[in-house]
């Protein structure tokens, strides 16, 4: 496998229609401007954190969090934009009811929704959670992108790509991300 640079990473990403040249272009100049060394071998960390910044990534944090409402609104807003505007989220709320126990409210496309959630600790996110209805985030329709969990992606992190099966085993094999494969068809059917 080639080392792995920012110039590698973001040329590879445009070539799989992740990203359109416009946008890598700003990456680029925000991580110049930060002093960065586009030559340098990047670890899965700083890929894992080109992609988010790329818009095409969602991190979902394991560590304590401020705040659990407002860290679920980034988590869906952030995922929600990564459809480019195909999705959108707005309402987001953390409930409590003695029926349902903890749930996360917002509105989908307009739609209402609710995530049932239980939290281990009150500054910390339920993953599990994210992981099983990520999915509802989806564009859906006859856009083939799905999000591929790489979960423990930056430590305790979970993060999730927004690719077609086929740009994320791309990524996959190019760069050697733990991505967990989604949307591929049964090798049975």
């Amino acid at each position: 496998m080639v080392a792995t640079t920012y110039l590698t990473l973001t040329t590879q990403l445009v070539e799989l229609g992740l990203v359109t040249r416009e946008r890598m272009d700003d990456v680029l100049a925000a991580e110049v401007e930060d002093s960065s060394d586009l030559e340098e071998e990047l670890e899965e960390v700083d890929i894992l954190e080109i992609l988010e910044e790329c818009g095409v990534a969602v991190v979902v944090h394991g560590e304590d969090v401020d705040d659990l409402e407002e860290s679920y609104q980034e988590i869906l807003e952030t995922a929600a934009a990564c459809s480019g505007g195909t999705v959108t989220v707005s309402g987001v709320e953390l409930t409590e009811d003695e029926d349902e126990g903890e749930c996360l409210k917002f509105r989908l496309n307009g739609e209402s929704i609710s995530w049932p959630m239980e939290h281990q600790a009150e500054d910390i996110l339920d993953q599990f959670a994210v992981w099983q209805y990520i999915d509802d985030l989806e564009p859906g329709g006859d856009d083939p992108r799905v999000f591929h969990p790489i979960p423990g992606g930056t430590a305790e992190d979970d993060v999730y790509v927004l690719a077609t099966p086929e740009q994320a085993r791309a990524l996959r094999d190019a760069f050697g991300l733990k991505l967990e494969m989604r949307g591929l068809p049964d090798p049975e059917d």
